[in-house]
């Protein structure tokens, strides 16, 4: 039998064999340069893209880098304080200079700060226990005149006295444990180790056990000597090193504690503190692991389960007592100005879509690390792209770099922007990235599925060592993975929760987002971390030698800006979306065995398998299309803002009403494991508290957001008919 095909169903089977036969991995020679045919564009513009992104690349100065870094560590400056605006007249000026359009937003907040702390051990014997971290030598920058002690923003003010328990991490199974020993909390102090969750959550579950304070310390067996060299030895933790932080309740919402959903602008409305959820109601302070095992070494009682141990040379005990202990704050806490820098280029064709960058410029002290990496990377960056433009070159997009401020505190100066512009930023905003910080290590992308491919793709295309940060991306996660076939294997995005400023972009916007690091030995948990040694010289000894790491962190960056800029079509990815939904759809099937409440996850299976078709059928069209010359200019401008807007049919104002701030269906966070993102947190959340009508109300949500996905999916896939 012989079958007949209409004639433009043949042309397009051609050119559907001919782009699979030209893989995107494939190179398609240009003069002296081989090329790969890169997401999103044609053979033709793939090649131009090429030698685009190779001028910027070679561009990238260790140098230049070390001396943009100098400046943002000379002084310590957490939000609010006068070294902060010594940093931003820094950025605005060096920003200017680049010939980017600069702008300063200025908000209103609620900030904290210390006026005295005082903790005294008073049983079994009397002891002061220091607050303070001793100059050292190596670290010339520790003996600045204005360092000062550790202490947690935003803990309650007053005095709190009783006997010591040692509650291990300070999460719910660690009280769990210490009940079924008969330990209660009531009306003693808490002492938890940092580790495994957010400050706030030690916080919060203290005070909701009837702890009357709560002291935090970091121990040696998780980020100090018992892993290695201490600084300035080595990488880790020292004796007398703490570690500074916020304990802001974040899970209702981020941001300005008193303004939830708006700026805090001058005039905004504003909760009185008093009523403001997210602040703690307990005093809250932080000491070193050599002032804390003399507490420890003071405790009796049971003696502590295995899991409680820790790095300390002495028995691990839970007590109550006979350590006793009283704590003192008295917080400087009240609105004071912040400042976020952005500094754009303009795009030429489609100047009203724009793709931001973002890192922050507030410290706890210097910042060596965090944030002054991230921010050095990013001013590279806009550096960079910069001299492009002068030399002719102009992006088809906006392209703009964020400096925000008050990170430290909770992700506040993002969050104020974010919530001021959400409706415009929800229309123009293509994708955001954030910068946090990066060391000497591997790379360490996250974010939303879609984009998954994109990084990949850029990867790919940038060279590390003998290859690309791509091979290296693969070997580190196979081997973080167990896996011991990696012919097939792909490295993926880590699914984002919370610590940095992409929180709300992607959970209250739901605009597409990612976050781009290079870690060391333990993560995000680096020696210096929320120290007065977060200095240049940890940098330069340490984090970064010679800044060879910044220079393969700004050239990822800067590539990645180029890319998504200058792409004919937008490159996401649905159909990996899918793939993740479907997981995720598995996971809460055992949620609900787990929680004894019934969820019929059919509904949203088929769902969920319906956006795989559809997108997979969408990104089939889309590679005809690029394959035969291009997508219409017709149609392109209205597909790419289907793309990119594709995210925000996973967000909808119905959630729970105690944390609606978090709109994102998908994607959350899961508070008990730190930072780690929490697929269909409020479903998950429901079944945590095994409340049925919440799971009905949560499957409902996730089914009507899987509806919007599918028909945008169907949308999109029209406008290439």
């Amino acid at each position: 039998m012989t079958y007949r095909f209409p004639a433009r169903a043949m042309a397009a089977l051609l050119v559907t064999l001919a782009f699979s036969a030209c893989s995107q991995d494939d190179v398609i020679p240009f003069g002296e340069e081989p090329t790969r045919v890169k997401l999103g564009y044609t053979v033709a513009s793939s090649a131009a893209q090429q030698q685009l992104e190779t001028r910027f690349r070679k561009g990238v100065s260790a140098d230049s880098m070390s001396a943009l870094h100098k400046p943002l560590t000379d002084r310590p400056h957490p939000a609010g304080s006068a070294g902060t605006q010594e940093v931003v007249r820094y950025l605005q000026q060096t920003l200017a200079s680049y010939g980017l359009d600069v702008r300063t937003h200025e908000y209103q907040v609620l900030l904290a700060k210390p006026k005295t702390i005082a903790i005294t051990m008073t049983a079994p014997s009397r002891r002061a226990l220091s607050i303070d971290e001793p100059a050292i030598p190596e670290d010339p920058t520790s003996s600045h005149q204005e360092l000062g002690g550790g202490y947690v923003a935003y803990s309650a003010s007053g005095t709190a006295e009783g006997r010591v328990v040692y509650v291990n991490y300070g999460l719910p199974a660690d009280y769990a444990e210490l009940a079924a020993l008969g330990v209660s909390l009531k009306g003693k102090i808490a002492l938890a180790r940092y580790g495994r969750s957010h400050r706030a959550v030690k916080t919060h579950t203290a005070e909701q056990a009837g702890a009357r304070a709560l002291i935090l310390y970091s121990d040696p067996g998780d980020d100090g000597e018992a892993k290695g060299p201490a600084w300035p030895k080595g990488y880790w933790r020292g004796q007398q090193m703490l570690q500074r932080g916020n304990a802001k309740y974040s899970w209702f919402w981020h941001g300005d504690p008193l303004t939830p959903g708006v700026g805090a602008t001058k005039d905004a409305a504003r909760l009185a503190e008093a009523s403001a959820p997210t602040l703690p109601k307990i005093p809250v302070v932080v000491v070193s692991w050599g002032e804390a095992q003399h507490l420890m070494a003071a405790l009796g009682g049971p003696n502590a389960p295995e899991r409680f141990h820790g790095g300390l040379r002495m028995p691990y005990k839970v007590g109550p007592g006979p350590a006793a202990v009283r704590v003192e704050v008295e917080m400087d806490q009240g609105l004071r100005p912040i400042y976020d820098i952005v500094a754009s280029i303009k795009g030429t064709q489609t100047p009203e879509r724009s793709i931001l960058f973002g890192t922050h410029h507030d410290a706890w002290t210097f910042g060596g690390v965090d944030p002054g990496t991230g921010t050095t990377a990013l001013l590279e960056v806009a550096k960079g792209l910069g001299q492009l433009v002068k030399s002719g070159w102009k992006p088809s997009r906006t392209i703009s770099f964020a400096f925000w401020d008050a990170e430290e505190f909770g992700l506040v100066g993002s969050t104020e922007y974010a919530e001021a512009l959400r409706a415009q930023l929800q229309e123009q905003l293509i994708m955001y990235v954030n910068i946090d910080m990066y060391m000497k290590g591997r790379f360490d992308p996250g974010g939303v599925p879609s984009l998954s491919a994109f990084v990949a793709d850029v990867a790919k295309d940038v060279p590390e060592g003998d290859t690309t940060v791509f091979e290296h991306w693969k070997a580190s996660e196979a081997a973080r993975q167990k896996v011991a076939d990696t012919s097939t294997f792909t490295p993926d995005l880590e699914a984002l929760g919370s610590g940095a400023d992409f929180v709300p972009f992607q959970d209250h916007l739901a605009v597409p987002t990612m976050a781009i690091e290079f870690i060391g030995d333990n993560g995000y948990g680096y020696g210096t971390y929320h120290t007065n040694y977060d200095s240049r010289a940890y940098v330069e000894q340490i984090a970064d030698p010679g800044f060879t790491q910044g220079v393969l962190m700004a050239q990822v960056l800067g590539t990645m800006a180029l890319r998504m800029s200058e792409a004919e079509v937008l490159p996401f990815h649905f159909s990996h979306y899918a793939a993740k939904l479907l997981d995720a759809v598995d996971a809460a099937s055992g949620w609900s065995r787990e929680a004894g409440v019934a969820m019929d996850a059919a509904p949203l299976r088929s769902r969920a398998e319906a956006v795989r078709i559809a997108a997979v059928a969408l990104e089939q069209d889309i590679g005809v299309a690029l394959a035969s010359g291009g997508v219409p200019a017709a149609a392109r401008v209205a597909l790419n803002d289907r793309l990119s807007r594709m995210e925000q049919t996973l967000a909808d104002d119905d959630g729970a009403a105690d944390t609606k701030w978090y709109r994102h269906v998908f994607y959350g966070w899961n508070i008990y494991s730190l930072y780690d993102g929490q697929p269909f947190p409020g479903l998950a959340e429901a079944f945590r508290l095994k409340d049925a009508a919440r799971v009905a109300h949560e499957r409902g949500r996730i089914e009507r957001a899987l509806d919007r996905m599918l028909a945008e999916l169907d949308a999109a896939r029209r406008l290439l008919r």
